[in-house]
């Protein structure tokens, strides 16, 4: 074979090398890019795969769980406290202070225990109305208030403590002038509070503990009212629990900033 045919020969070998040494430091090019792109692309494959698993589009809102009711014994307690300390002391005052005239000095000039008796509602309401009309009103308004607590007690929230307990008071309250009704057609009050200004006495309408027990449970149900419910701090707090995974771990520039500072 003559030179020339070998060189023919040789020539498609080299350029097939040539060709492996390209594709050699391509394959160099390859492998020496940076590592952070391969760690990011990782990363998207990951959350690629979360996706597929765990759909970003929200699911349906699961039905609510029925609310645990609470226990009525508390409330039934409460109310027989309320009211047997309320009629037993209306007891009290009828056997110690029926005689005319007589009556305890509590406070000089501010606080005296003096008899009487009220037919109507608070501050005399209905009390020159016949029995017919009064007591049918007072026995049904009575009825009413206790339905009506039974059924907000029984929808109470744990964590609403002043709501537990201004409805049974409430409820002590409403049955003891309710007894007094039945039994005497009026309700028996003896606490008298006044004060005296240019010689004259200026009385706040006599009263009872039945009466004291309605006032205080009204203050508790306000108190309840402007406390936040125990649903919308479970909201809150989940809201600040999400902010708080939102964010980044080494935190924000300012946060930053502000530590750096101190």
């Amino acid at each position: 074979m003559s030179d020339e045919e070998k060189q023919r020969a040789d020539a498609p070998s080299g350029d097939a090398d040539e060709g492996g040494a390209e594709s050699d430091e391509s394959g160099e090019q390859e492998s020496a890019s940076p590592a952070e792109p391969r760690r990011g692309s990782r990363r998207r494959s990951e959350r690629t795969a979360l996706e597929e698993v765990e759909p970003s589009s929200d699911p349906a809102p699961k039905p609510e769980a029925a609310k645990p009711k609470q226990s009525l014994v508390f409330l039934a307690v409460t109310a027989v406290i309320a009211a047997a300390l309320d009629l037993g002391t209306k007891e009290w005052a009828a056997a110690r202070l029926k005689e005319p005239g007589a009556k305890i000095v509590v406070i000089e000039n501010y606080v005296h225990f003096d008899l009487a008796t009220n037919k109507g509602g608070a501050w005399g309401f209905l009390g020159d109305q016949p029995d017919s009309i009064r007591l049918p009103f007072f026995f049904a308004i009575s009825a009413f208030a206790v339905w009506f607590i039974v059924r907000m007690y029984r929808q109470l929230e744990p964590g609403q403590n002043a709501l537990k307990w201004a409805l049974p008071i409430v409820l002590g309250g409403a049955i003891g002038n309710l007894v007094d009704r039945v039994r005497h057609q009026h309700v028996v009050d003896f606490i008298d509070c006044f004060i005296i200004t240019d010689g004259q006495a200026r009385h706040w309408p006599t009263y009872n503990v039945a009466d004291i027990w309605i006032v205080a449970g009204v203050i508790l149900m306000a108190i309840d009212g402007l406390t936040p419910k125990p649903a919308v701090r479970r909201v809150v707090r989940r809201v600040k629990v999400v902010e708080d995974d939102d964010k980044p771990e080494g935190g924000s520039k300012s946060e930053d900033a502000e530590k750096a500072q101190a």
